[in-house]
């Protein structure tokens, strides 16, 4: 997976690294260096109030999937207890179902933790609570004016 590095834009020091699939957050992209007080935006970072939320964040497809995939491997992994792995030590037979058991419990949780968060409507009442969030550093002009030397298209209703 590629790497990118963000350096400070006064000292040079490396802020931080991330991978282009590294996990999105919403909130402030806007940081300071700690070394020199420079400002910078954290690419991983979004203000939703300028870019919206994902079209798929409350789609239930992917975490209906996620979930019955899991199922499958957790039910493969418990499968293959007590089963003889050729080639495998005797004193390794319990990793491979062990190792295939947690990958399909982790995954199958995951995924219904998500379902369970999209048919309560927890999830889209905490987008709402980050939206509100959002709206209201944007009324602050400095930050607003911040964002837009770093390059972000500002909406008129913010300037």
């Amino acid at each position: 997976m590629e790497q990118f590095e963000v350096k400070c834009r006064g000292c040079g020091k490396k802020l931080l690294t991330y991978s282009k699939g590294s996990c999105i957050r919403y909130r402030s992209p806007l940081k300071t260096c700690r070394k020199c007080g420079t400002k910078y935006a954290d690419p991983r970072c979004r203000e939703i109030a300028l870019e919206g939320i994902p079209g798929d964040t409350f789609s239930i497809t992917s975490y209906l999937v996620l979930a019955i995939i899991g199922g499958l491997i957790l039910y493969r992994g418990i499968y293959l207890f007590g089963r003889h792995q050729l080639g495998t030590p005797d004193s390794m037979q319990w990793m491979m179902p062990t190792v295939i058991s947690f990958v399909g419990a982790v995954m199958t949780i995951g995924g219904l933790i998500e379902l369970i968060a999209i048919w309560t409507g927890w999830k889209k009442k905490w987008f709402e609570r980050l939206g509100r969030e959002s709206e209201i550093r944007m009324q602050n002009k400095s930050y607003v004016f911040t964002l837009q030397s770093l390059g972000y298209d500002i909406p008129e209703k913010y300037l």
